[in-house]
This record gives structure tokens, sequence and C-alpha cells, in this order.
């Protein structure tokens, strides 16, 4: 064989390992890295939104009247230039509990009123990820981290650092004070809120964008006549959320008693408060529930 025939066709073999070895480390390093890359983008935008959207909901709660919010949050990421496959994700909405706050009124002719008030949370959970398999959580007020059936929080080193701001929104009263006698009161505001998902809209996934919204109406009724309230916590709530949650509505109901003719009831049971008033002058209970539905589009 003639050298002159051979030199071509190893320069062309050393070529083809050249180009072999060049698109074996693009796939096994380039391209992982940066779709990795591409989506730790991604769910530090998911981050933002579910934190975004946490905000609205105390917002909502703490404003107590009608309006709407809304948060974009991409469900899908992981795409670069040369590789546009995403991966995707799926944004659920659900009831928390069986009620965390109970309200009743009564008086001295008809049944008592009760309302059950709710909370409900919603999360984000990666599908195909080019990354950590990590989502997001909002339950009670506080965002977690999660990976599988593991959950921390976002914003806290552990859950016992975590304050549940959205308590001090939740519950609420003012007084109005009687003409006939300023020392006492004829009239009290009741407010709370009432968070639960929106029918129908409970799920969204894809890869493409997702919406987290909610919805805020204020919903009224007046009980005159009215001779006690009684408020009561769900024992099953999680513990700091439930302390919290205690603390801020004592504090609410001690503010009410400095009206003479308000009294807190001596024998209720731990996490339970009843007011009970003098029939005179006669007490007006205005109830005010802000109802704010969630839902994702």
């Amino acid at each position: 064989m003639r050298e002159d025939a051979v030199a071509p066709v190893i320069a062309a073999m050393l070529i083809l390992a050249i180009g072999v070895t060049f698109f074996a480390a693009w796939n096994a390093y380039y391209v992982p890295s940066m779709k990795a890359q591409s989506e730790i983008t991604h769910l530090n935008d998911v981050e933002t939104g579910v934190l975004r959207f946490s905000s609205d909901i105390e917002t909502a709660s703490s404003l107590k009247k009608t309006l709407r919010l809304s948060e974009q949050i991409p469900l899908g990421g992981g795409e670069f230039t040369f590789d546009p496959v995403k991966s995707g994700g799926t944004i659920r909405v659900l009831e928390g509990n069986e009620g965390y706050l109970r309200l009743t009124i009564t008086n001295g002719t008809s049944p008592s009123i009760t309302n059950l008030l709710h909370l409900t949370n919603y999360s984000y959970e990666p599908v195909n990820n080019f990354w950590q398999d990590q989502g997001y959580q909002w339950s009670y007020g506080n965002v977690n981290v999660t990976k599988g059936k593991l959950a921390t929080p976002l914003q806290y080193a552990s859950m016992d650092d975590v304050t549940y701001g959205i308590t001090g929104t939740l519950f609420d009263l003012d007084m109005v004070s009687s003409s006939g006698d300023p020392a006492k009161c004829s009239g009290m505001n009741v407010y709370a809120v009432n968070i639960t998902p929106a029918y129908g809209h409970t799920i969204a996934s894809g890869n493409g964008n997702g919406m987290l919204a909610l919805e805020s109406t204020v919903t009224g009724q007046q009980f005159q006549n009215s001779t006690s309230l009684t408020v009561s916590i769900n024992p099953d709530l999680p513990e700091g959320f439930r302390n919290e949650l205690w603390e801020s509505i004592n504090e609410r109901v001690n503010e009410s008693l400095a009206c003479g003719n308000v009294h807190a009831f001596p024998d209720t049971p731990d996490l339970e408060i009843q007011l009970v008033f003098d029939p005179i002058p006669n007490m007006t209970l205005n109830r005010r529930i802000t109802e704010i539905s969630i839902g994702a589009n």
C-alpha cells in the first residue's frame, strides 16, 4: 500500500475521532449543565411568583374589600438555544383543613348563627425537572420549599422561627360606643377572613405560563339584640400558627373589654373565647366576612 494513500485515511479518522469526542463531551457535560442552569433560573422565577402571591393574599386579608390580584407562574423551564426541550410543572389549590376558626353569634330569640372559616393552600410541583425536583407550597401564610414529602421554610431557618404574620389579618373587632353612655357599647363590628379554592380552577399544568389569581369580596350581615359572640380556634392547627392566631384574637378581645357592658365568659375551654353582652344597651353585631377565592389557570 502506498504511503501517500494511507495518510488521508488516518487524517480523516483523527478528525472523526475529534468530532465524536467533541459531541460526546457536548452531550455529557455542556448540554446538561446549560439545561440545569436554565432550570435554576426558571425555579427562581417560580419562587418570586409564589412569594408575591403570598403577599397578595395577606394584602387582600388586610384590606378587606373587593379586589382581584394575580401572579404569573412559569410552569416549565430548562430550555436554551441549542436544546429547546422544556420541563413542566403543576399548580394545585387545595382545601387546607376542616376550618381554622368558628364564629357563633347568639341572641335571646333566634337560634345561634355559626360560621366556619377556612384556609386553603397552593403548591407548585415540577415535572421532569432538569435540575432538582424542587417545589413550593404556601400553607398557613408561610411559603415552604418542598422536595418529595420533605418541606422546609423558604424565608426562615426552621419552622420554629416562622412568624405567621397573616394571623394578624384574619380576625378583628371594632366597637361602637353607645350614644346614651360613652362607657358602654351598642355595636360591634366583627371582621373575619375565609379563604377557599375557586370552583373549577384548582389545577393548572403544562410547560407554559400558569397563573395564580384571587378574588376578594366582602359579605355582611347584621344581628340585633345579640347576647354573645363565641370565637373558637381549631385545636388541630399547626402549633406555631395556632399560638399566633390565639394571641392575635386575645389582643382584639381585650380591647373590646374596655366597654363596660362586654364581658369575657370565665369558664370557656382553651382556644375558645366567649364575649357576653349586657341586655342594656342592646348590642348589634355587624359580621363582615372577607371571602377570598384562590384559583389556578
